[in-house]
Protein backbone atom coordinates (compact mmCIF):
# COMPACT_ATOMS: atom_id res chain seq x y z
CA UNK A 1 0.00 0.00 0.00
CA UNK A 2 3.09 2.33 0.38
CA UNK A 3 3.22 2.18 -3.32
CA UNK A 4 -0.30 3.58 -3.99
CA UNK A 5 0.10 6.13 -1.24
CA UNK A 6 2.82 7.58 -2.45
CA UNK A 7 1.81 7.61 -6.21
CA UNK A 8 -1.71 9.39 -4.41
CA UNK A 9 0.45 12.03 -2.61
CA UNK A 10 3.08 12.56 -5.90
CA UNK A 11 -0.06 13.57 -7.81
CA UNK A 12 -1.34 15.93 -5.82
CA UNK A 13 1.71 17.16 -5.17
CA UNK A 14 2.60 17.55 -8.85
CA UNK A 15 6.37 15.67 -8.32
CA UNK A 16 7.30 13.00 -10.71
CA UNK A 17 8.88 10.07 -9.76
CA UNK A 18 12.46 11.21 -10.94
CA UNK A 19 12.10 14.28 -9.05
CA UNK A 20 10.80 12.91 -5.84
CA UNK A 21 14.14 10.60 -5.23
CA UNK A 22 16.57 12.72 -7.50
CA UNK A 23 19.27 12.75 -5.10
CA UNK A 24 18.45 10.09 -2.62
CA UNK A 25 18.25 7.25 -4.52
CA UNK A 26 18.08 5.46 -7.80
CA UNK A 27 14.72 5.56 -9.21
CA UNK A 28 15.44 1.23 -9.92
CA UNK A 29 15.81 0.80 -6.04
CA UNK A 30 13.08 3.42 -5.42
CA UNK A 31 10.95 0.65 -7.32
CA UNK A 32 12.24 -2.25 -5.98
CA UNK A 33 11.22 -0.74 -2.46
CA UNK A 34 7.60 0.23 -3.70
CA UNK A 35 6.88 -3.26 -4.83
CA UNK A 36 7.95 -4.38 -1.13
CA UNK A 37 11.29 -6.18 -2.41
CA UNK A 38 13.77 -4.03 -0.07
CA UNK A 39 12.38 -2.48 3.36
CA UNK A 40 12.13 1.59 3.03
CA UNK A 41 15.09 2.78 5.30
CA UNK A 42 13.75 5.56 7.89
CA UNK A 43 15.79 8.25 6.63
CA UNK A 44 15.02 7.96 2.76
CA UNK A 45 11.30 7.65 4.18
CA UNK A 46 11.40 11.47 6.25
CA UNK A 47 13.53 12.78 2.91
CA UNK A 48 10.93 11.97 0.78
CA UNK A 49 8.01 12.89 3.32
CA UNK A 50 9.42 16.39 3.46
CA UNK A 51 9.15 16.66 -0.53
CA UNK A 52 5.71 15.24 -0.10
CA UNK A 53 4.72 17.54 2.64
CA UNK A 54 3.86 15.33 5.10
CA UNK A 55 4.79 13.84 8.28
CA UNK A 56 7.31 10.53 7.93
CA UNK A 57 5.18 8.47 9.74
CA UNK A 58 2.72 9.11 7.31
CA UNK A 59 5.14 7.61 4.30
CA UNK A 60 6.83 4.73 6.62
CA UNK A 61 3.49 3.38 8.18
CA UNK A 62 1.36 3.78 4.86
CA UNK A 63 1.11 -0.25 4.57
CA UNK A 64 0.70 -1.25 8.38
CA UNK A 65 -1.35 -4.13 8.45
CA UNK A 66 -0.20 -5.22 12.02
CA UNK A 67 -3.59 -6.50 14.37
CA UNK A 68 -4.34 -3.11 15.89
CA UNK A 69 -4.01 -1.72 12.76
CA UNK A 70 -6.54 -3.90 11.32
CA UNK A 71 -8.67 -3.88 14.91
CA UNK A 72 -9.14 0.25 14.02
CA UNK A 73 -9.79 0.04 10.88
CA UNK A 74 -12.42 -3.15 11.55
CA UNK A 75 -14.22 -0.92 14.39
CA UNK A 76 -14.39 2.03 12.04
CA UNK A 77 -16.51 -0.31 9.24
CA UNK A 78 -18.61 -1.66 12.11
CA UNK A 79 -19.45 1.90 12.98
CA UNK A 80 -20.68 3.03 10.10
CA UNK A 81 -22.34 0.14 8.78
CA UNK A 82 -25.26 0.52 10.36
CA UNK A 83 -28.23 2.74 8.28
CA UNK A 84 -27.15 6.47 8.13
CA UNK A 85 -30.49 7.50 9.95
CA UNK A 86 -28.81 5.98 12.89
CA UNK A 87 -25.90 7.76 12.68
CA UNK A 88 -25.14 11.09 14.35
CA UNK A 89 -23.90 13.93 11.74
CA UNK A 90 -21.24 14.96 14.28
CA UNK A 91 -20.04 10.71 14.36
CA UNK A 92 -19.11 10.55 11.19
CA UNK A 93 -17.60 14.30 10.85
CA UNK A 94 -15.33 12.66 14.05
CA UNK A 95 -13.45 10.31 12.18
CA UNK A 96 -10.15 11.50 11.36
CA UNK A 97 -10.33 11.84 7.29
CA UNK A 98 -6.19 11.09 7.57
CA UNK A 99 -4.50 7.92 8.92
CA UNK A 100 -0.51 6.82 8.93
CA UNK A 101 -1.92 3.40 7.67
CA UNK A 102 -3.99 3.64 4.48
CA UNK A 103 -5.85 0.74 5.10
CA UNK A 104 -7.27 2.50 8.11
CA UNK A 105 -7.78 5.83 6.18
CA UNK A 106 -9.35 4.23 3.05
CA UNK A 107 -11.69 2.18 4.91
CA UNK A 108 -13.01 5.49 6.57
CA UNK A 109 -13.10 7.56 2.94
CA UNK A 110 -15.00 4.34 1.59
CA UNK A 111 -17.79 4.41 4.41
CA UNK A 112 -18.06 7.96 4.70
CA UNK A 113 -19.33 8.32 0.79
CA UNK A 114 -21.81 5.32 2.13
CA UNK A 115 -22.99 7.51 4.28
CA UNK A 116 -22.98 10.75 2.13
CA UNK A 117 -24.90 8.19 -0.76
CA UNK A 118 -27.39 7.49 1.95
CA UNK A 119 -28.10 10.69 2.73
CA UNK A 120 -28.44 12.52 -0.91
CA UNK A 121 -25.67 14.63 0.09
CA UNK A 122 -24.33 15.00 -3.47
CA UNK A 123 -21.96 18.22 -2.59
CA UNK A 124 -20.32 16.13 0.44
CA UNK A 125 -20.19 12.74 -1.61
CA UNK A 126 -18.50 14.71 -5.42
CA UNK A 127 -16.07 16.27 -2.81
CA UNK A 128 -14.73 13.09 -1.09
CA UNK A 129 -14.22 11.30 -4.52
CA UNK A 130 -12.64 13.62 -6.66
CA UNK A 131 -10.04 14.93 -3.41
CA UNK A 132 -9.47 11.53 -2.32
CA UNK A 133 -11.31 8.31 -3.47
CA UNK A 134 -11.69 8.18 -7.40
CA UNK A 135 -7.67 7.93 -7.02
CA UNK A 136 -7.73 4.43 -5.12
CA UNK A 137 -10.98 2.78 -7.02
CA UNK A 138 -8.71 3.11 -9.43
CA UNK A 139 -6.36 1.29 -8.08
CA UNK A 140 -8.55 -1.18 -5.73
CA UNK A 141 -11.78 -1.04 -7.34
CA UNK A 142 -12.20 -4.39 -8.12
CA UNK A 143 -12.22 -6.49 -5.16
CA UNK A 144 -12.33 -9.69 -6.80
CA UNK A 145 -8.56 -8.66 -8.46
CA UNK A 146 -6.96 -7.27 -5.30
CA UNK A 147 -6.14 -9.33 -2.54
CA UNK A 148 -6.91 -6.55 0.49
CA UNK A 149 -6.93 -6.38 4.31
CA UNK A 150 -10.40 -8.13 5.79
CA UNK A 151 -12.27 -4.83 6.84
CA UNK A 152 -11.08 -2.86 3.28
CA UNK A 153 -12.07 -5.37 1.67
CA UNK A 154 -15.31 -5.26 3.40
CA UNK A 155 -15.95 -2.15 2.97
CA UNK A 156 -15.21 -1.80 -0.70
CA UNK A 157 -17.56 -4.20 -1.39
CA UNK A 158 -20.19 -2.47 0.91
CA UNK A 159 -19.38 0.40 -1.27
CA UNK A 160 -19.98 -1.52 -4.79
CA UNK A 161 -23.20 -2.88 -3.20
CA UNK A 162 -24.74 0.58 -2.59
CA UNK A 163 -23.34 2.24 -6.01
CA UNK A 164 -24.58 -0.32 -7.99
CA UNK A 165 -27.97 0.00 -5.75
CA UNK A 166 -27.84 3.59 -6.47
CA UNK A 167 -27.76 2.49 -10.14
CA UNK A 168 -30.04 0.06 -9.97
CA UNK A 169 -27.83 -2.28 -11.49
CA UNK A 170 -28.99 -5.35 -9.20
CA UNK A 171 -27.18 -8.21 -10.85
CA UNK A 172 -23.70 -6.68 -10.03
CA UNK A 173 -25.38 -5.89 -6.88
CA UNK A 174 -25.69 -9.17 -5.94
CA UNK A 175 -22.27 -10.04 -6.89
CA UNK A 176 -20.92 -8.21 -4.49
CA UNK A 177 -23.76 -8.39 -1.97
CA UNK A 178 -22.67 -12.64 -2.01
CA UNK A 179 -19.12 -12.08 -1.61
CA UNK A 180 -19.63 -9.65 1.09
CA UNK A 181 -22.20 -12.10 3.10
CA UNK A 182 -19.28 -14.53 2.61
CA UNK A 183 -17.12 -12.34 4.48
CA UNK A 184 -19.20 -11.45 7.88
CA UNK A 185 -20.59 -13.90 10.63
CA UNK A 186 -23.97 -15.64 9.60
CA UNK A 187 -26.40 -14.10 12.21
CA UNK A 188 -24.79 -10.96 12.58
CA UNK A 189 -26.39 -7.96 12.52
CA UNK A 190 -24.77 -6.92 9.56
CA UNK A 191 -25.03 -10.27 7.63
CA UNK A 192 -29.09 -9.58 8.46
CA UNK A 193 -28.39 -6.37 6.52
CA UNK A 194 -26.75 -7.79 3.59
CA UNK A 195 -29.34 -10.85 3.45
CA UNK A 196 -32.04 -8.01 3.18
CA UNK A 197 -30.29 -6.51 0.03
CA UNK A 198 -29.73 -9.57 -1.27
CA UNK A 199 -33.57 -10.38 -1.17
CA UNK A 200 -33.89 -6.91 -2.91
CA UNK A 201 -31.57 -7.98 -6.06
CA UNK A 202 -33.26 -11.81 -6.18
CA UNK A 203 -36.60 -9.87 -6.96
CA UNK A 204 -35.32 -7.36 -9.16
CA UNK A 205 -33.42 -9.73 -11.22
CA UNK A 206 -36.37 -12.76 -11.16
CA UNK A 207 -34.36 -14.90 -9.09
CA UNK A 208 -37.39 -15.53 -6.93
CA UNK A 209 -36.99 -18.91 -5.94
CA UNK A 210 -33.41 -17.83 -4.31
CA UNK A 211 -35.21 -14.56 -2.95
CA UNK A 212 -37.48 -16.90 -0.64
CA UNK A 213 -34.84 -19.40 0.06
CA UNK A 214 -33.13 -15.87 1.63
CA UNK A 215 -35.84 -14.74 3.09
CA UNK A 216 -36.43 -18.26 4.96
CA UNK A 217 -32.36 -18.71 6.06
CA UNK A 218 -32.79 -15.45 7.49
CA UNK A 219 -36.12 -15.94 9.66
CA UNK A 220 -34.40 -18.80 11.16
CA UNK A 221 -31.27 -16.60 12.42
CA UNK A 222 -33.83 -14.17 13.57
CA UNK A 223 -36.06 -16.95 15.63
CA UNK A 224 -33.09 -18.43 16.43
CA UNK A 225 -31.08 -15.91 17.95
CA UNK A 226 -33.91 -14.09 19.03
CA UNK A 227 -33.42 -11.15 17.11
CA UNK A 228 -37.26 -9.96 16.80
CA UNK A 229 -35.90 -6.18 15.92
CA UNK A 230 -35.27 -7.30 12.47
CA UNK A 231 -38.62 -8.56 11.83
CA UNK A 232 -39.98 -5.85 10.41
CA UNK A 233 -37.28 -5.19 7.86
CA UNK A 234 -37.12 -8.43 6.83
CA UNK A 235 -41.03 -8.60 6.38
CA UNK A 236 -40.66 -5.95 4.28
CA UNK A 237 -38.25 -7.29 2.21
CA UNK A 238 -40.78 -10.33 1.99
CA UNK A 239 -43.39 -7.96 0.85
CA UNK A 240 -41.79 -7.10 -1.71
CA UNK A 241 -41.00 -10.82 -3.19
CA UNK A 242 -44.55 -11.28 -2.78
CA UNK A 243 -45.67 -8.89 -4.98
CA UNK A 244 -43.26 -9.94 -7.37
CA UNK A 245 -44.51 -12.99 -7.27
CA UNK A 246 -48.56 -11.67 -8.19
CA UNK A 247 -49.37 -12.37 -4.74
CA UNK A 248 -51.00 -8.82 -3.99
CA UNK A 249 -53.06 -9.63 -0.83
CA UNK A 250 -50.19 -11.91 0.58
CA UNK A 251 -47.50 -8.72 0.49
CA UNK A 252 -50.31 -6.39 2.24
CA UNK A 253 -50.31 -9.30 4.57
CA UNK A 254 -46.23 -8.97 5.15
CA UNK A 255 -46.54 -5.34 5.67
CA UNK A 256 -49.42 -5.61 8.26
CA UNK A 257 -46.80 -7.94 10.02
CA UNK A 258 -44.14 -5.31 9.57
CA UNK A 259 -45.94 -2.44 11.19
CA UNK A 260 -47.09 -5.20 13.82
CA UNK A 261 -43.30 -5.64 14.78
CA UNK A 262 -42.43 -2.74 15.03
CA UNK A 263 -42.16 -2.67 18.58
CA UNK A 264 -39.22 -3.89 18.43
CA UNK A 265 -37.27 -2.11 16.23
CA UNK A 266 -34.39 0.30 16.89
CA UNK A 267 -35.29 2.32 13.39
CA UNK A 268 -38.52 2.84 13.49
CA UNK A 269 -38.65 5.47 11.65
CA UNK A 270 -36.99 4.06 8.31
CA UNK A 271 -39.18 1.14 8.64
CA UNK A 272 -42.57 3.38 8.56
CA UNK A 273 -41.40 5.09 5.44
CA UNK A 274 -40.40 1.92 3.92
CA UNK A 275 -44.22 0.02 5.07
CA UNK A 276 -46.13 3.49 3.98
CA UNK A 277 -44.04 3.66 0.84
CA UNK A 278 -44.91 -0.59 -0.54
CA UNK A 279 -48.42 -0.01 0.60
CA UNK A 280 -49.30 2.77 -1.31
CA UNK A 281 -47.44 2.16 -4.35
CA UNK A 282 -49.02 -1.80 -4.07
CA UNK A 283 -52.48 -0.30 -3.58
CA UNK A 284 -52.03 2.37 -6.42
CA UNK A 285 -50.59 -0.37 -8.53
CA UNK A 286 -53.12 -2.80 -8.36
CA UNK A 287 -55.97 -0.22 -8.52
CA UNK A 288 -56.83 0.32 -4.58
CA UNK A 289 -56.80 4.25 -5.79
CA UNK A 290 -59.65 5.00 -2.27
CA UNK A 291 -56.85 2.48 -0.11
CA UNK A 292 -53.94 4.76 -1.60
CA UNK A 293 -55.18 7.83 -1.04
CA UNK A 294 -56.12 6.83 2.48
CA UNK A 295 -52.65 5.81 3.10
CA UNK A 296 -50.98 8.88 1.68
CA UNK A 297 -53.43 10.62 4.27
CA UNK A 298 -52.41 8.87 6.95
CA UNK A 299 -48.64 8.98 6.07
CA UNK A 300 -48.79 12.64 5.57
CA UNK A 301 -50.36 12.64 9.01
CA UNK A 302 -47.41 10.11 10.90
CA UNK A 303 -45.54 13.08 9.16
CA UNK A 304 -46.96 16.08 10.77
CA UNK A 305 -45.46 14.79 14.73
CA UNK A 306 -41.73 14.71 12.50
CA UNK A 307 -39.45 17.82 12.84
CA UNK A 308 -39.66 20.92 9.99
CA UNK A 309 -36.30 19.68 8.11
CA UNK A 310 -38.15 15.90 8.32
CA UNK A 311 -41.36 17.27 6.60
CA UNK A 312 -39.47 18.90 3.89
CA UNK A 313 -37.12 16.03 3.54
CA UNK A 314 -39.91 13.57 2.43
CA UNK A 315 -43.13 16.67 1.06
CA UNK A 316 -41.35 15.33 -2.71
CA UNK A 317 -42.16 11.77 -2.11
CA UNK A 318 -46.08 12.88 -0.69
CA UNK A 319 -46.34 14.74 -4.07
CA UNK A 320 -45.20 11.91 -6.23
CA UNK A 321 -47.79 8.99 -4.54
CA UNK A 322 -50.16 11.82 -5.13
CA UNK A 323 -49.08 11.97 -9.02
CA UNK A 324 -49.53 8.47 -9.36
CA UNK A 325 -52.84 8.32 -8.13
CA UNK A 326 -54.03 11.35 -10.29
CA UNK A 327 -52.38 9.77 -13.41
CA UNK A 328 -53.97 6.40 -12.85
CA UNK A 329 -57.36 8.19 -12.19
CA UNK A 330 -56.69 10.43 -14.93
CA UNK A 331 -57.83 13.53 -13.03
CA UNK A 332 -55.73 15.88 -14.95
CA UNK A 333 -56.63 18.58 -12.64
CA UNK A 334 -55.25 17.09 -9.60
CA UNK A 335 -52.34 15.71 -11.65
CA UNK A 336 -51.47 19.59 -12.54
CA UNK A 337 -51.61 20.59 -8.74
CA UNK A 338 -49.75 18.15 -7.95
CA UNK A 339 -46.84 18.21 -10.41
CA UNK A 340 -46.33 21.83 -9.85
CA UNK A 341 -46.19 21.26 -6.09
CA UNK A 342 -43.25 18.30 -6.85
CA UNK A 343 -41.49 20.54 -8.95
CA UNK A 344 -41.09 23.35 -5.86
CA UNK A 345 -39.57 21.08 -3.51
CA UNK A 346 -37.82 18.08 -5.30
CA UNK A 347 -33.98 17.84 -4.16
CA UNK A 348 -33.17 14.53 -5.71
CA UNK A 349 -32.46 13.73 -9.50
CA UNK A 350 -35.11 10.94 -9.45
CA UNK A 351 -37.71 13.48 -8.08
CA UNK A 352 -37.19 15.95 -10.63
CA UNK A 353 -37.22 13.41 -13.72
CA UNK A 354 -40.54 12.37 -11.95
CA UNK A 355 -42.40 15.54 -12.26
CA UNK A 356 -41.06 16.21 -16.16
CA UNK A 357 -42.65 12.65 -16.60
CA UNK A 358 -46.01 13.48 -15.27
CA UNK A 359 -45.87 16.75 -17.12
CA UNK A 360 -44.94 15.11 -20.14
CA UNK A 361 -48.13 12.74 -19.13
CA UNK A 362 -50.18 15.94 -19.09
CA UNK A 363 -49.24 17.52 -21.76
CA UNK A 364 -49.93 14.15 -23.51
CA UNK A 365 -53.57 13.66 -22.20
CA UNK A 366 -54.08 17.31 -23.41
CA UNK A 367 -53.19 16.43 -26.98
CA UNK A 368 -49.83 18.87 -26.71
CA UNK A 369 -47.81 16.74 -28.93
CA UNK A 370 -44.79 19.46 -28.78
CA UNK A 371 -44.28 19.85 -25.16
CA UNK A 372 -45.04 16.04 -24.41
CA UNK A 373 -41.88 15.38 -27.34
CA UNK A 374 -39.43 17.35 -25.34
CA UNK A 375 -40.53 16.57 -21.64
CA UNK A 376 -40.80 12.77 -22.65
CA UNK A 377 -37.01 12.96 -24.31
CA UNK A 378 -35.52 15.15 -21.51
CA UNK A 379 -36.32 12.62 -18.89
CA UNK A 380 -36.16 9.42 -21.12
CA UNK A 381 -33.03 8.98 -20.76
CA UNK A 382 -32.67 9.13 -17.14
CA UNK A 383 -35.44 6.11 -16.68
CA UNK A 384 -33.58 4.14 -18.75
CA UNK A 385 -30.30 4.31 -16.96
CA UNK A 386 -32.38 3.25 -13.84
CA UNK A 387 -34.96 0.86 -16.11
CA UNK A 388 -37.92 2.30 -14.42
CA UNK A 389 -40.74 -0.72 -15.94
CA UNK A 390 -44.03 1.66 -15.47
CA UNK A 391 -42.34 4.65 -16.94
CA UNK A 392 -40.46 3.20 -19.76
CA UNK A 393 -43.98 1.49 -21.42
CA UNK A 394 -45.80 4.44 -21.08
CA UNK A 395 -42.79 6.88 -22.65
CA UNK A 396 -42.13 4.28 -25.36
CA UNK A 397 -45.92 4.29 -26.55
CA UNK A 398 -47.11 7.51 -25.94
CA UNK A 399 -43.67 8.33 -28.56
CA UNK A 400 -44.26 5.99 -30.56
CA UNK A 401 -48.19 7.19 -31.26
CA UNK A 402 -47.48 11.14 -31.58
CA UNK A 403 -44.47 10.29 -33.75
CA UNK A 404 -46.61 8.38 -35.48
CA UNK A 405 -49.57 11.00 -35.66
CA UNK A 406 -46.77 13.56 -36.86
CA UNK A 407 -45.68 10.91 -39.72
CA UNK A 408 -42.38 10.24 -37.97
CA UNK A 409 -42.73 6.65 -39.39
CA UNK A 410 -38.89 5.73 -38.67
CA UNK A 411 -39.04 7.49 -35.10
CA UNK A 412 -42.33 5.70 -34.46
CA UNK A 413 -40.94 2.02 -35.58
CA UNK A 414 -38.03 2.73 -33.35
CA UNK A 415 -40.04 3.01 -29.96
CA UNK A 416 -42.39 0.47 -30.75
CA UNK A 417 -39.97 -1.82 -31.04
CA UNK A 418 -38.57 -0.38 -27.93
CA UNK A 419 -42.38 -0.88 -26.52
CA UNK A 420 -41.48 -4.70 -27.73
CA UNK A 421 -38.96 -5.56 -26.50
CA UNK A 422 -39.30 -4.05 -23.24
CA UNK A 423 -42.86 -6.36 -22.86
CA UNK A 424 -41.25 -9.17 -24.05
CA UNK A 425 -38.43 -8.65 -21.27
CA UNK A 426 -40.70 -8.20 -18.68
Amino acid sequence: MLKERIEFLSKRKGISRKDLVEGLVTQAHFANILAQRYPLPEDLAEAIAVRLGVPPSYVLQAGAQDEGTLARAEAVFEQLSVPASMLAEETVHALDDRDDALVVELTTALMKAVYYQQLNDADAHEYIHTSYLNFYLEKYGRPDDVDLPAPLSKALLYYKVQYYRSKHAFTDVLTHATRLGDLVAPGSEFWLSVQNIKMEAYIQVKQYEEAKQTFELTMRQVYDRRLFHRLSGLYVAYSGYCFAMGLAQEALSALSMAEANLVYAANQGDLVTAIANNRIVMLTMTGELDQAQDEIDRFEALLGREPEETRQAMAPLLWIYRCEVALARKNWGMLAHSVDRLQKCAITQDQQMAATFYQSQLALAHGEREPFLAKALACLPYFESVQHALRLERLYEGLAVVNEELRRYKEAATYYRKLVYWLRKK
